[in-house]
């Protein structure tokens, strides 16, 4: 089973930690979605990874999709709680995350631009700000985000904080700062996290897949 997916990118983290967790055994390629020897039209139509291509099927991708789909293929172990009440508040974190993740990918594309909106910046990073400062609530002391195993919460949180090292590892906060002067690194601001990450940073499936920015070797379009 190959899985074409990008080193940074939380939305292919999030399926490879699954993978792992699941005992399933895949092949990780790694591209530049807009890289012109890039292979992703040939398989998704949205030219967006994590795609995922089973040895006996058509190519699956689009991550939470993805995410569902492993459930289904391989429920065990599950990344879901048994009791649907927090099956369902995992699913809400992993919502959340998600949120996060596109309004730091939007983020990144606009300050890419010449002419930078600020109000579309401030309102992206009010999403970025007000979906930690949840996260950071729901964490609270706990060792799991939802119940009392490792899943897809877990792996939500965990795939996106990792993203957001990449933001600090990049020097973005400063620019971040010029529209949202509250705004900081994620490690700073919320301890919580900052905690549950350290707690859970040697697990081989986290550790296995810690994100590290790939050279962006043409235009970014």
């Amino acid at each position: 089973m190959l899985l074409i997916s990008a080193t940074p990118s939380p939305f292919a983290r999030k399926v490879r930690i699954s993978m792992i967790e699941k005992g399933i055994s895949f092949t990780v390629q790694n591209e530049v979605p807009w890289h012109a020897d890039t292979k992703t039209k040939l398989y998704n139509p949205l030219e967006q990874l994590p795609i995922l291509i089973p040895d006996d099927g058509d190519p699956v991708f689009e991550s939470t999709y993805l995410m569902e789909w492993l459930e289904h293929k391989y429920p065990q172990p599950s990344m879901l709680p048994a009791d649907p009440a927090l099956a369902m508040e995992a699913k809400l974190v992993h919502t959340i995350a998600e949120g996060v993740a596109d309004a730091t990918v939007l983020l990144f594309w606009e300050m890419q631009r010449e002419h930078i909106s600020a109000e579309w910046a401030k309102r992206q990073l009010r999403k970025v700000k007000g979906g930690l400062t949840d996260l950071n609530r729901r964490v609270g002391d706990r060792e799991f985000v939802v119940g009392d195993r490792f899943g897809l919460a877990d792996i939500a949180v965990i795939a996106l904080l990792g993203m957001q090292d990449t933001v600090v590892e990049s020097q973005m906060i400063p620019t971040w700062q010029q529209y949202a002067p509250d705004m900081d690194a994620w490690t700073v601001l919320y301890p919580n996290l900052k905690r549950f990450v350290a707690h859970h940073q040697n697990r081989p499936s986290v550790k296995e897949t810690a994100p590290f920015m790939f050279d962006l070797a043409e235009k970014i379009v």
